[in-house]
């Protein structure tokens, strides 16, 4: 190079005020190689980081006109020089490679025609997490010793611009998703019921705890026109807006249909159609129980699909019936159907419907709250008469937790019958 030392190293102290001027990565890697070839003086220059499963990539490939190298595979050098570099740590300056007997034995050496290489390591306290390379396929000894020592001052500067790009890369997206999901817990909390219907001879209650992260729990209940009050409990598939917004969409279709028909089984189909319609490539779907009571005749008619299956205590025998039910999650299949069936309800019978975020709930020793411990605590509550059973169910659920985070989302809807 004909420039003096000391502007190489005003010019590099330049050139590290320019890559340290933005904190987008790709803007960073985009600077750092355009300087990485004009400090050097390089044919072309690559930068190669380390990605999430331990692989050495490619990031950003430069001709020394400029032309970004946009396909990796375009980009022909040896990968022998660069991994023996990014594992041991240490620089390497090659003068003529295809003279150099030890790396004559290397077929992309020689495919290639490499001459001069500079390769350096991009340390960031003291672990490699990438590499800088240069070469020349022209010209042989076109890299001196100065110019490796350059080349590795200059790889300090620019492990340290890309690492913080980095991290605030990581920074922003973090607080992407945490943004993602204050959007999506207020949506899905926005959709749950302010109040539940009064209803002359029952008791209706339900509640959501949400858990840290936003899943797709949600429940209802609609009075309709015929006198009935139809309640439903749900859990979408995934989390986060995309889950909110399905299940914002369930409910809204359940909503319009319960009120349109009387007919269960229809107003799930309906559901079914529209979901696996717009949502199925996308593969997600919702799991449902639904019931309709009717206050008049006390009958509770019900369907499942792919729910946990709901508790029915009655009071006169003490017994726990499974309100099970043969339905597919709604959204898998375009004609999936469901059989209704029903309950009668007598005084003092108690339906529940809940989540898995309650069966599921576990110890610090990693055991499952389960559906025994669930029924023990309805048939406790109902003999006691109490109006109590969510109070109750939550109270036995943090005893047998013990503090474990809670891993999903909490959902209760009962219905109670008290005269």
């Amino acid at each position: 190079m004909s420039a003096s030392r000391t502007e190489r190293l005003a010019s590099l102290c330049h050139l590290g005020q320019t890559i340290n001027s933005s904190l987008v990565l790709d803007e960073v890697l985009n600077l750092v190689i355009d300087s990485l070839i004009e400090v050097t003086g390089a044919e072309r220059g690559l930068i190669m980081l380390y990605d999430e499963t331990g692989e050495l990539v490619i990031r950003a490939a430069r001709t020394s006109d400029r032309f970004a190298i946009t396909m990796p595979h375009f980009y022909e050098t040896s990968r022998h020089i660069t991994r023996e570099v990014a594992l041991s740590g240490a620089p390497r300056l090659i003068q003529d490679a295809l003279g150099d007997r030890e790396y004559q034995a290397f077929q992309s050496v020689v495919a290639h025609h490499l001459r001069s290489v500079l390769c350096a390591p991009l340390k960031v306290r003291d672990q490699v997490r990438g590499v800088l390379y240069v070469d020349n396929r022209l010209v042989e000894g076109a890299f001196t010793e100065d110019d490796l020592e350059l080349l590795m001052a200059f790889a300090g500067q620019a492990a340290v611009a890309i690492e913080n790009a980095r991290i605030y890369e990581e920074l922003a997206r973090r607080e992407g998703m945490r943004r993602e999901l204050e959007i999506a817990r207020s949506i899905q909390m926005s959709l749950m019921p302010r109040a539940l219907p009064r209803v002359a001879g029952f008791e209706l209650a339900g509640g959501c705890v949400p858990a840290h992260e936003v899943g797709g729990d949600f429940y209802d209940a609609v009075e309709t026109p015929d006198g009935r009050v139809v309640v439903y409990l749900g859990d979408v598939s995934g989390k986060g807006v995309p889950a909110a917004l399905l299940m914002g969409m369930v409910r809204t279709l359940l909503r319009s249909e319960v009120q349109r028909t009387r007919s269960l089984v229809d107003a799930v189909a309906h559901c079914n159609r529209v979901l696996h319609s717009d949502f199925a490539s996308t593969d997600m779907f919702a799991t449902l129980v639904l019931g309709a009571l009717d206050p008049a005749d006390r009958t509770f008619h019900y369907l499942n699909c792919g729910h946990c299956a709901g508790l029915w205590w009655q009071h006169d025998t003490d017994r726990v019936e499974s309100l099970e039910g043969d339905g597919l999650p709604l959204g898998i299949l375009r004609d999936a159907v469901a059989t209704e069936r029903v309950a009668h309800l007598a005084p003092g019978d108690v339906v529940l419907l809940y989540s898995d975020g309650y069966s599921e709930a576990r110890s610090t020793a990693g055991g499952m709250f389960g559906v025994t411990r669930l029924e023990n605590v309805l048939r406790t509550s109902g003999r006691r008469g109490s109006g109590r059973l969510l109070e109750d169910i939550a109270a036995a659920v943090a005893r047998f937790t013990r503090g474990q985070p809670q891993s999903d989302d909490q959902t209760l809807l009962m219905l109670r019958a008290t005269e």
